[in-house]
This record gives structure tokens, sequence and C-alpha cells, in this order.
């Protein structure tokens, strides 16, 4: 009799155990390594379940979840991308994940984290209000075989150098020496970052929410500038103008010998058939001292509405993806960073194992002068994104000279600071 109750017993649910759904936002490699971080977390142990599903991209995931906590349908854990921080902060949705992990028992050495990485994720108050999971920033792809066949000897390390090695490449007959899709989290964001040099006042809006745009002027003007020149010497072309219409398979497919990108397009490069790739951090101006780049990517929130018992499984779940063999897995199969020194640590032990977007990504998030910038965090940014686009656009048509382009897009930005601050009036800094 004993023995039946025993084995009745072993095929009983845990009485305390608990599942909630993680929302996440990726296809292909990532998607692979997410699930692959799931199902080695439900293996793990016997207490809790998490079923992660993909609602769609960064803005639809955004979207949705909106929808869903107004239905009071939210999922517990969900992936929201970097612009969305200060919004996420501000909505009252949820549940600090510092607060969460000190209220189930366990203790987090949160300065374990990059700079750069704290510096963005952190509150006024340097505590974290998300998990930061899948963390990438822009670096700099060079083609080796093309720049040697063109006389140069290195990928450049400064934007002289960078806009002699295109003309170089150019003189050496290759129709398109650098490409980028002329993204703003790139060109505007990593750039000015890279520089020391803030796009808004305010500490780029982490001292307040009453900031406004500064980035008609000073580095971000001139190397906008240095673009304009590059486009019209036909230096660097847009991705849309390449035959794949896409900046990381015109690099791939050889169609062009240098790429700004992030990190994590090594899924597609390394994955290529060329053979010779380097990968660096983004040049800077040879007077400048590089500061630390922002990180992009996307972090985890835990969302309000659910028992305690459901929380304690999301703080397992997260002390699990905190592991820094668990970021290493991420990071390794993906492209995408590791977010505390233990994982960089462990990634520099174990050789060239990992991508080397990985060490050049980590480089430019953590520099060896340790002079750290501040990413934005402002209001309504992906509508900032898309005004600077929409700006810049015009003037490479010719319809606008860049200082008016950047100045309209400063001031449709500043527009969109007032109104974020009339959506959350008296709401201090977070």
């Amino acid at each position: 009799m004993w023995l039946c109750l025993l084995g009745l017993l072993a095929w009983a649910p845990v009485a305390w155990a608990a599942s909630f759904e993680f929302w996440y936002s990726h296809s292909g490699s990532t998607a692979q390594a997410v699930l692959q971080l799931c199902e080695g977390f439900n293996a793990s142990q016997q207490q809790h379940r998490v079923r992660c599903v993909m609602p769609g991209s960064y803005e639809q995931t955004m979207q949705k979840t909106i929808a869903a906590y107004r239905a009071g349908q939210q999922p517990a854990l969900v992936e929201i991308y970097d612009v969305g921080t200060l919004d996420m902060m501000l909505s009252g949705a949820i549940v600090p994940v510092f607060r969460l992990m000190a209220q189930n028992g366990y203790r987090i050495d949160w300065q374990d984290y990059l700079t750069a990485v704290r510096s963005y994720y952190a509150g006024a108050d340097d505590e974290f209000y998300s998990l930061p999971f899948n963390v990438s920033t822009a670096v700099l792809y060079a083609n080796l075989d093309k720049l040697r066949a063109a006389g140069v000897t290195q990928t450049p390390r400064t934007w002289h150098d960078l806009e002699l090695a295109a003309s170089k490449l150019k003189a050496a007959g290759e129709a398109c020496p650098l490409v980028s899709d002329f993204n703003p989290w790139i060109l505007l964001e990593q750039v000015s970052t890279i520089e020391g040099a803030a796009i808004a006042t305010r500490d780029n809006g982490h001292a307040g929410l009453d900031a406004r745009y500064r980035f008609d002027q000073g580095v971000h003007l001139r190397f906008m500038e240095d673009v304009m020149r590059w486009w019209r010497q036909h230096l660097i072309v847009p991705a849309a103008a390449t035959r794949t219409g896409r900046h990381t398979l015109a690099f791939t497919t050889g169609e062009c010998a240098m790429v700004l990108d992030s990190t994590s397009a090594w899924q597609v490069i390394g994955q290529s058939a060329l053979k010779q790739v380097d990968v660096q951090p983004l040049p800077v101006y040879v007077e400048g001292q590089r500061h630390s780049s922002v990180p992009g990517g996307a972090s985890l929130w835990v969302m309000k509405g659910f028992r305690a018992d459901v929380y304690a499984a999301v703080a397992a779940f997260i002390a699990y993806l905190q592991q820094p063999d668990k970021q290493v897995l991420l990071a390794c199969q993906t492209g995408y960073l590791p977010v505390t020194r233990s994982a960089a640590a462990l990634i520099a032990a174990t050789g060239n194992t990992c991508p080397a977007a990985i060490n050049a990504g980590i480089r430019s998030l953590n520099p060896p002068q340790g002079l750290a910038s501040h990413g934005p965090r402002l209001g309504f940014f992906p509508q900032l994104r898309q005004a600077w686009s929409e700006e810049v656009q015009v003037a490479l048509a010719a319809r606008q000279d860049m200082p008016t382009a950047l100045a309209r897009a400063r001031q449709r930005g500043d527009r969109l600071l007032q109104r974020f601050m009339q959506t959350y009036p008296d709401t201090p800094p977070p």
C-alpha cells in the first residue's frame, strides 16, 4: 500500500507549481536560442513552468502588451525593446525586477552588470526596473579581402580612416565601399554616445522628463554633414540601392566591402561564404576619446496582476537567465552580448568559441578608458526616430540641406517631448 501511495505521489503535480507566459520577439536563430533557454529552465526543476510565446516584432509585442494589460490578459514577463524603457518605467503596470528578486529571496549583484548596460537600464535610484536580456550594440564589419585588394591594411578605427578606406575601395572599382540602412539607432544614437555627445539635455533624459533635443549642433551635425559628403561621393550606399535591398545581405553577398550594423547581424554574417571578416567598434573622430556605446536590443519586464506563486516562478526564471553560462549560450548563438562582467569573463576564458562580433561589442560597451555615456531615455522615442529618418531622407534627396534636416527633426522631437510630459505630469524622473 505504501509503495502504491509513493507511486501516486511521484506522478502527482507539485502542489506549489506555477506556470506563466513569457512573450519574446524573435525568429530564426535567436528564437531557437530563446526556446532552448525556456526548455532548459523547465527541465532544471519541477516547481515552475514557463510558456514562451512569440506574438510578433518588437513594436507588435509592445502594442499587444498594452492591449493585453488593459484587458487583464497580460503575460507575466515580456520582452520590450530599448526605446520602450521610459514608457514602461512610467506605465504603472510593472513590478520592478530588483524588487521582485529581493521579495523572492534572491541576492543579485547588480553591480556586476557592464557599466553601459547598468547606466541605461537602472533608474535614478541605481536600481534595475527590468532585466537586460538580448543586448546589442553597433559595430563596423569589414571584408578584409576587399580591403587588402584596395591597399587598405586594417579596418578603420577613426572616421577619417573610414573615409580614406572607402575612397581607396572606390578607386579600386568597388561600387559599394560602405553600406548602411541609415538607421538612427546607429547614425544618431550610437555615434553620438560613443563620441560622448548627448543628443538631448537633462543627461539624455535620465535627469528629468523636461529634456530638449540638441542633435542639430555639435558632433552629430558634423557627422551627418560628413555622411552627406560620403553620399554625394558614392562612398556610402543606402541599403535600398543595393541588389538585395538589405544592408546585411549586401555585405554578406560581397556587393559591399564594409557595413555599419548590429552585433546581432552576426547571425547572418557568420553563416555567409565570407572567410575574412573583421569586426571592430564603430570609429570615432581622431581628436576625441571613445566613450561607451549605448546598448540596444531589449530587456524583460515583469507585469502587475499576478499571484505570489506566479511571481516566484518568474523570479526563478530570471535567476536562471542571469547565470553566466546562460548568457554565453544566448551570445554565442546569436551575436547578442553578455550583460554582466562575469559572463564576459567566461567568454574571454573560453577563447574564440564565440563570434568576433561579441568581443568587439563588449569592447564598445566597456571601453578600456572607462568613459561612460548615458544612452537616450526619452519619451515617444520611436516617433523621434521616424521624424529623424524622414528629414534625413529629404536631405539626401537634395530637397533640403543637412543642417535644416536636423533642425526640423529636432523641432518635431521637442514637440513629442512636450506631449510626453503632458501624458505624465508631475512625474519624477525614473
